[in-house]
C-alpha cells in the first residue's frame, strides 16, 4: 500500500505507548538496540505507562513489513532513526546510510511534527543535504551507560516539546470557535468516554447546529462514530476535541 493511500484512509490521532525506530537490522547493530536504545525508551513514562521500542523487525502483524512501517509511523509517539553511516562506495569513498532507514525517515517528516522525528548518529561525516536542517543528536554508541542516558534525556526533550506544540494546537482551535460551535463543544464535554451524541429531534433543522457539526468536523475536533437508532449520524469527540471541550468547560475566560 502507498504512502499516501495507508495515511489517507487509516490515520487515526490516538497514539500507542510505543517509540517507532528506524534503525538497521544488521547484526553489528543489535547491541545497540538491545543494550542502549530499547533500555533508553522503556525508561520513559507517558501518561504513566512505560514506553516500548517498536521496530518492523519484531512485529507478529500479518500484513506487508511496509503497511507495518506506516501504522508504526503514524502511531507511535515519536519516531527514533539512527541514521548512522553504514559503510563507504567502493568508488569515490562517500559514505552512505541504510537506505531503508532514510525511507522511514522520509515518510516520519511527511506525516508527523519534526518535533516528533529524533535523528541520532554516530559519526561525523557529511551528512546528506536533503535531512541536514532537520535537527539530529550526535550518540556515542561505545560508552554504554552514557549513551543511554543522553539517548533518555533527548527523547523526553522531545516529548516536551511535542506536549508545548500540542497545547499551542489547543488553543488556537479553541480561538477559532463560533458560538454554536462553543455550545456543541459544552454538551460533549459532559458525555461519558465512549458515548456518542447527534441529532435527536425530528422536527424543525437548526440550521446553526449543522453548520457546527460540519465545522466541527473539518477542525477535527470530533469524528463520525455511527448512526442513532433515529438514523441521524453518530459523533464522538476525537482526542483533541475532549481537550477541547474540557478546557471549555473549565477554564474558558469570562469577561
Amino acid at each position: 500500500m502507498y504512502p499516501q493511500t495507508f495515511l489517507k484512509t487509516f490515520w487515526r490521532l490516538e497514539f500507542r505507548p510505543q517509540i517507532f525506530v528506524a534503525m538497521s537490522f544488521a547484526d553489528r547493530y543489535k547491541s545497540r538496540f538491545d543494550k542502549i536504545i530499547a533500555p533508553a525508551i522503556r525508561s520513559i513514562r507517558v501518561d504513566g505507562v512505560n514506553l516500548e521500542p517498536y521496530r518492523v523487525d519484531l512485529s507478529k502483524s500479518g500484513d506487508s513489513i511496509l503497511t507495518d512501517i506506516m501504522d508504526g509511523i503514524a502511531h507511535s509517539q515519536m519516531v527514533l532513526a539512527d541514521v548512522s553511516s553504514t559503510g563507504k562506495d567502493s568508488v569515490t569513498g562517500d559514505t552512505y546510510r541504510n537506505g531503508n532507514v532514510m525511507y522511514e525517515v522520509g515518510i516520519a517528516l511527511a506525516c508527523r511534527h519534526s518535533a516528533e522525528v529524533l535523528l541520532v548518529r554516530d559519526d561525523t561525516d557529511r551528512f546528506l543535504f536533503d535531512v541536514s536542517t532537520v535537527p539530529h543528536k550526535f550518540v556515542d554508541f561505545t560508552d554504554t551507560d552514557s549513551a543511554t542516558v543522553v539517548l533518555k534525556e533527548e527523547l523526553e526533550s522531545r516529548l516536551k516539546e511535542r506536549n508545548h506544540i500540542n497545547d499551542a494546537r489547543v488553543r488556537l482551535s479553541i480561538a477559532g470557535l463560533s458560538r454554536e460551535e462553543v455550545e456543541a463543544l459544552r454538551r460533549i464535554a459532559d458525555l461519558p468516554h465512549g458515548a456518542v451524541w447527534g441529532r435527536k429531534d425530528e422536527g424543525i433543522v437548526d440550521y446553526f447546529e449543522v453548520v457546527s457539526i460540519s465545522r466541527l468536523l473539518d477542525k477535527q475536533l470530533i469524528m463520525l462514530a455511527g448512526q442513532l437508532q433515529n438514523g441521524y449520524p453518530a459523533y464522538k469527540p476525537t482526542p483533541l476535541g475532549r481537550v477541547v471541550a474540557q478546557l471549555i468547560k473549565s477554564d474558558l475566560p469570562k469577561f
